[in-house]
C-alpha cells in the first residue's frame, strides 16, 4: 500500500501539497485503462485516509 504522500515523494521529489490532487487524478487515468470497470475497480484501490493498493485481479465475481 502507498499513501498519496509517498507517491507525491517519489514523483515530485518533494512534500505533497495539501490541496494537491495531481495523484489522484493520474489513478483514475490509470483505472480508465487497465479497469474493466472503472467506476468499481478491482486493481488499483482506495484505501480511505490512507491511499492506494494494487491488487490481483479477482477472476469470479464478489460473492459467485
Amino acid at each position: 500500500m502507498l499513501t498519496r504522500d509517498q507517491i507525491m515523494d517519489a514523483l515530485k521529489g518533494h512534500p505533497l501539497d495539501a490541496f494537491d490532487r495531481s495523484i489522484d487524478v493520474h489513478i483514475s487515468r490509470i483505472r480508465a485503462v487497465i479497469e474493466d470497470d472503472a467506476k468499481n475497480p478491482r486493481r488499483v484501490l482506495t484505501v480511505r485516509g490512507v491511499g492506494y493498493v494494487f491488487a490481483r485481479k479477482q477472476d469470479a465475481e464478489p460473492g459467485a
